[in-house]
């Protein structure tokens, strides 16, 4: 065989294993749930899993506060946010750091929770400033880390919703981070209200409650499988309305979080039990 042909069948292969490295949301359907999380009345907003303490914080809007809750939805602490304003994401970052976005400040707000902790203070805390255009009725809605590029992902709502890329500058720089679009993530999503970023297979989770479906997006923006969030489909009796938070676990599974305060569960169809 010619070494340029050889050449072409190694990319095309190449090409091909990138391709089939997906999540398969599609495979996914509702192992638990609904069920109320603990220590949330209403407003939960973001949600995220933390691999070292095997568990769920989720974020609050209204009051400004964080949930630890357990796999299945129950209660661990509640930390208060003193001063922050409308906190529409979070992220866990590795040990005990968080990152939380303020939708209409458009800050990513750098935080510690230590294990006792029952609050955390705005004024105290590294903020990141995206320099994104957001107001009070289109600001940034979620947020996802990749820890081994260190840059964060966040998400325009609505009004040609969008995913940005923010790329922090050196520890001692004072210049801002660097934002970059994803040009074709959320496209033809009617909104974004969460994402989540799975280090495994490096793909991007896009959550939109306007379009109720989970989008799985590649490192170009592209759209690799989807899971639909409607009654009659994944295994739902009923739509979820107003999906806000969306993470996985070390084991695949799949958590969503909606207004006022309901848990979903989700793992691939064959592989589990419904609870």
């Amino acid at each position: 065989m010619k070494p340029f042909k050889l050449i072409i069948l190694l990319l095309l292969s190449q090409a091909v294993g990138i391709a089939d490295e997906s999540l398969h949301l599609d495979r996914y359907t509702l192992v638990h749930g609904p069920v109320v999380i603990g220590g949330a009345r209403q407003n939960a907003s973001g949600l995220t899993y933390h691999a070292e303490r095997n568990s769920l914080f989720a974020v609050l809007d209204s009051p400004q506060r964080v949930v630890e809750l357990n796999l299945d939805g129950s209660l661990r602490r509640k930390i208060n946010l003193n001063k922050f304003d409308d906190t529409e994401g979070i992220a866990w970052l590795g040990g005990n750091r968080f990152a939380i976005v303020e939708e209409a400040r458009g800050n990513i707000v750098l935080v510690e929770f230590e294990p006792k902790d029952g609050g955390v203070n705005w004024i105290k805390a590294k903020k990141l400033e995206t320099n994104i255009q957001v107001n009070l009725t289109n600001g940034l809605e979620g947020i996802a880390y990749d820890p081994l590029a260190k840059r964060y992902f966040v998400a325009r709502e609505k009004r040609s919703p969008a995913v940005f890329k923010i790329i922090p500058t050196k520890p001692k720089s004072e210049a801002p981070p660097t934002a970059i679009l994803m040009s074709l993530a959320g496209r033809g999503l009617r909104d974004i209200s969460g994402l989540h970023y799975d280090v495994k297979y490096k793909r991007l989770l896009i959550l939109s409650h306007e379009s109720a479906c989970i989008v799985e997006a590649n490192a170009y923006g592209i759209e690799s499988s989807r899971l639909m969030l409607r009654g009659g489909k994944s295994g739902l009796n009923k739509t979820i309305l107003k999906a806000e938070g969306i993470t996985l676990d070390k084991r695949g599974r799949l958590y969503v979080i909606s207004e006022p305060n309901w848990l979903y569960v989700f793992d691939k169809a064959g592989l589990q039990t419904k609870d």
